[in-house]
């Protein structure tokens, strides 16, 4: 016999359940009030879709690349499709760890443009080689208002640079590019009482250029849109007692 059909299938004795002694192969959808017995965890590659999962609190374990709650592990790949826009990841609260280490990237200026690519990173280290003219923000995200802070760690090359106010860093336009689209856009650095940002005049001098590009919401983005504020701590060398 192939098939049974039955409405229901009970015990000998009532109130009983039938037994399966050899277990059971079911095709379809199984429906049930509740479940006893001993289940194990899920074995193989399975694929689990979930609408929406709540953690009081993130610690980053010691595997590699994953975050863990109670006994749940989502590895950070999968973080940067949060909000549906890849690369970009959103915490709602505070995001506490154990330690925190930026990206640090090396950048040489191209003719007289500095470009700093947030996509990249946002701690950057560059040794003078020309005059520092326009300083370039590309990979700035518009998914709403917000700011990102840039730091350039600068070494002065053989040949100070950008060591007067009239050739000092924000006399000229800074250039904004965005993400995603790679429109450009184009405003002023604004510099503490209206002055250019100078570095130290000495070869091997070590300054550090702080930037802070804020953009404010605005549906239809323009120049306008955006403010980008500049300032440096110079001059930094060994203490002396």
């Amino acid at each position: 016999m192939s098939d049974l059909r039955v409405t229901n299938l009970r015990g000998r004795t009532a109130g009983d359940a039938p037994s399966l002694p050899d277990g059971a192969v079911v095709t379809g959808v199984i429906t049930a009030t509740t479940f006893s017995g001993n289940a194990t965890g899920l074995s193989g590659t399975p694929n689990i879709v979930v609408g929406f999962a709540t953690a009081t609190e993130f610690d980053i374990t010691g595997s590699t690349n994953s975050l863990s709650t109670g006994g749940l592990t989502v590895g950070v790949a999968t973080l940067t499709t949060l909000n549906g826009t890849s690369g970009l990841v959103s915490v709602g609260t505070t995001f506490k760890t154990k330690g925190f280490v930026e990206t640090q990237n090396s950048v040489a200026i191209g003719g007289t443009i500095l470009t700093l690519d947030a996509s990249q990173g946002t701690v950057f280290t560059h040794t003078t080689s020309a005059q520092i003219g326009i300083v370039s923000f590309t990979g700035i995200r518009t998914d709403s208002a917000g700011s990102q802070t840039f730091t350039v760690l600068v070494t002065q090359g053989a040949t100070p640079v950008n060591t007067t106010g009239a050739a000092g860093i924000g006399t000229q336009l800074a250039s904004i590019r965005i993400t995603p689209g790679n429109v450009g856009y184009s405003t002023h650095i604004k510099v503490g009482g209206g002055s250019s940002i100078t570095l130290t005049n000495s070869a091997g001098a070590f300054d550090l250029l702080t930037f802070v590009v804020s953009y404010n919401g605005a549906t239809s983005i323009a120049n306008t849109s955006f403010t980008v504020v500049g300032f440096a701590a110079t001059d930094f060398r060994n203490a002396i007692v």
